[in-house]
């Protein structure tokens, strides 16, 4: 108890700069937050669905999960994030021989602003700009029978890839829940973990065409990474209070 006492007195001292006969005033709260999230997009294939449809191939999906990892660091009120999705492959089978499947990933960045912020609630509007890079694949999946057949017999693999960056925009609610300290743990950091859901939306700001090996066909379709998205997150993080002597 004694060591415990000790350790939590030299944090208080060190973090503050300490001066005889002052007391504490609490001038800046910091959150360091990282969130894990199983989502649902749904998303334009129109475009997309035509090309097929005109080769005589069935439509892709346009709903799609997702799972994505993002961290967070709060002073006081303000936010600043970072985000990486993966978007789940959906496979849709063709032909004899033949399916397509359509995946991707993003990579985002946003701020945000905490308009209700209590010890065990969270709710923040943000903003931010989100990468994507997605590809819809054409995968030969016919038997091979020997090797010979596997090395002479040509493959019909091929891909689109269509690559741009969207405005998201958003709202997360989250519960906050308070964790105990360890005995060693310094009394300016309070550690907690957070269940809620993120709700957004994203927005292309213009036309996006497929590219294949670097060059855009004549009659390329377009994709633009859009619509609406849900998340549910779980997370942890830590509260680091900053102390002001006076």
């Amino acid at each position: 108890m004694k060591q415990t006492a000790l350790l939590a007195i030299s944090c208080l001292l060190a973090a503050t700069g300490f001066t005889q006969d002052s007391s504490i005033t609490v001038s800046k709260n910091k959150y360091i937050q990282m969130d894990v999230g199983l989502g649902y997009l749904h998303t334009n294939m129109s475009s997309i669905n035509a090309s097929l449809k005109g080769a005589g191939f069935k439509p892709m999906k346009e709903d799609y999960g997702t799972l994505s990892v993002s961290f967070g660091y709060f002073v006081n009120r303000l936010l600043f994030r970072t985000d990486f999705s993966l978007v789940l492959p959906n496979h849709v089978d063709q032909r004899i021989g033949r399916n397509t499947e359509f995946k991707g990933y993003t990579i985002g960045a946003a701020i945000g602003y905490a308009l209700v912020q209590k010890p065990k609630f969270r709710l923040y509007p943000y903003a931010g700009i989100t990468a994507f890079n997605t590809k819809l694949q054409f995968n030969d999946i016919s038997n091979v029978y020997d090797m010979n057949e596997l090395l002479n017999t040509p493959r019909y693999n091929s891909s689109l890839q269509f690559s741009n960056a969207t405005l998201d925009l958003g709202v997360q609610l989250e519960k906050i829940f308070t964790l105990t300290n360890n005995k060693w743990d310094c009394p300016q950091f309070n550690r907690y973990m957070t269940m809620g859901v993120r709700l957004g939306y994203n927005i292309s700001p213009g036309v996006n065409k497929a590219r294949i090996n670097g060059h855009q066909p004549q009659d390329a379709p377009e994709y633009n990474y859009e619509g609406p998205y849900i998340k549910l997150i779980i997370g942890t993080g830590t509260k680091i209070r900053q102390m002001k002597w006076q």
